[in-house]
């Protein structure tokens, strides 16, 4: 149920709370987010057999249409922005119930890393033992790079979540010096490296901007931008695409919002603007959409497995593309008419596919005994969100070959987790949503 009621001509009415507790357009556009990326993840698997046997590449990278399109399919930043809302909400819930900052952080790991472990210690078990059958190594660096692309999101959410009680501290006492200290941070980090040609110094950035939309979120569940007009919503958000127009047509960033994702530049930052006042300009007619019934289950059935999904759902497509290798179907030429044709039912396959793996994960999920423990403090904390940071950098940067590296990521992920085990319990699977 939502805690928000508009007054007339689309602000907010004047007797109502600034805190929101509970959104249900925020439900839904989560769940719609989170299936826009495994459709995107879906089809950028090119995945081809000839003869020079298995070879697995973006397929949609490099294409002119995709670059704009990507304006309206890259949601990372609306993404953020409403994890932003959730882990503030949630922040505030639990230091109300005498919750320290590092058990919150302590929570957020457990919740985040916790169902990371499986599909990444299977995928690295599996990749070794296909070595062993004669499948070259350029292949098998191929797929696990493919696999765990996808986990950048991960490392980046984790040590997002871990700066949430700071970051609040800082909202709640200097809400607009936080903002726009960030902003200035982002900019600064972002111009410096473009000019020196130091992508390293750009991947600051990787904390700076994903903080910045992070806290437009914490304005939102102060109720901000809803208490803002609906047309003077919709001309911020015009101005915001203007401005990331200029920044592509005439200083030189590229227009495919993937591109600026790695590091993150300040055109994702605009993005992330011009999203979050699209949504609140929309927020009546998408609280209308989350109740109507059947889109109400959709959504919390989605949600209720998003870390699932996510974690699995590439994994999922190469498990398909082995299974049409093996039945000798044919793998059109990507971009292709017949690729473009037979889309539907490899997303259809995938989505099946996902379906058991969901299913068996909530099962293994209920079967075990979660961690209990008594208040964190903050510095074991920060270690936990370090390790657990470090374990998926690993993958990311060196992949799941050679295996001495996925193992060492493994062991990284499992400290994380079970640092400070006092004793057990059984509670809901700590594994089912995300923030």
């Amino acid at each position: 149920m939502n805690c928000v009621v508009w007054g007339e001509g689309g602000s907010v009415a004047s007797d109502v709370a600034p805190r929101i507790e509970r959104d249900s357009a925020v439900d839904l556009v989560k769940a719609v987010c989170l299936l826009i990326v495994v459709g995107l993840h879906a089809l950028m698997a090119g995945v081809t057999v000839g003869d020079g046997g298995l070879a697995v590449t973006n397929s949609l990278e490099g294409h002119p249409i995709f670059a704009w399109a990507t304006w309206g399919v890259q949601i990372m930043p609306l993404f953020f922005l409403l994890g932003g809302f959730s882990s503030l909400t949630q922040w505030r819930r639990m230091k109300t119930g005498g919750a320290t900052a590092g058990d919150y952080i302590r929570q957020r790991v457990q919740r985040l890393a916790h169902p990371a472990l499986l599909p990444i210690a299977l995928v690295a078990g599996c990749l070794a033992a296909v070595a062993l059958t004669g499948v070259s190594n350029e292949v098998l660096s191929q797929v696990g790079f493919r696999i765990g692309q996808p986990l950048w999101f991960l490392a980046v959410y984790l040590g997002c979540a871990g700066f949430v009680p700071l970051m609040a501290r800082l909202h709640d006492a200097h809400p607009r010096l936080t903002l726009f200290g960030l902003l200035a941070l982002s900019i600064c980090v972002d111009v410096t490296s473009r000019a020196l040609e130091a992508p390293g110094l750009g991947a600051l950035n990787f904390l700076f901007v994903w903080l910045f939309i992070q806290q437009l979120g914490f304005w939102y569940a102060d109720g901000w931008f809803l208490r803002r007009n609906r047309w003077l919503l919709l001309a911020l958000a015009l101005g915001a695409f203007g401005l990331l127009t200029g920044l592509t047509m005439g200083l030189g960033y590229s227009t495919d919002m993937y591109v600026n994702l790695n590091p993150p530049t300040i055109c994702i930052l605009v993005l992330g603007v011009g999203q979050l006042l699209l949504f609140s300009a929309a927020h009546p007619w998408l609280v209308r959409m989350a109740h109507v019934p059947s889109l109400q289950r959709a959504a919390a059935g989605v949600n209720r497995h998003s870390m699932t999904i996510y974690l699995w759902h590439v994994p999922v497509v190469v498990l398909v593309a082995l299974t049409m290798m093996t039945a000798r179907l044919p793998f059109p030429e990507p971009l292709s008419r017949a690729w473009w044709e037979t889309r539907p039912l490899f997303l259809l396959a995938i989505a099946v596919g996902l379906v058991p793996v969901v299913l068996l994960v909530a099962y293994y999920d209920s079967r075990q005994r979660a961690l209990v423990q008594r208040s964190t403090p903050g510095w074991l904390a920060a270690i936990k969100v370090a390790l657990a940071v470090a374990g998926v950098a690993i993958i990311l940067l060196v992949g799941f070959t050679p295996a001495p590296a996925a193992a060492i990521a493994i062991a990284l992920l499992f400290l994380a987790v079970r640092l400070q085990v006092l004793r057990r319990r059984r509670v809901h699977p700590p594994s089912e949503s995300l923030p």
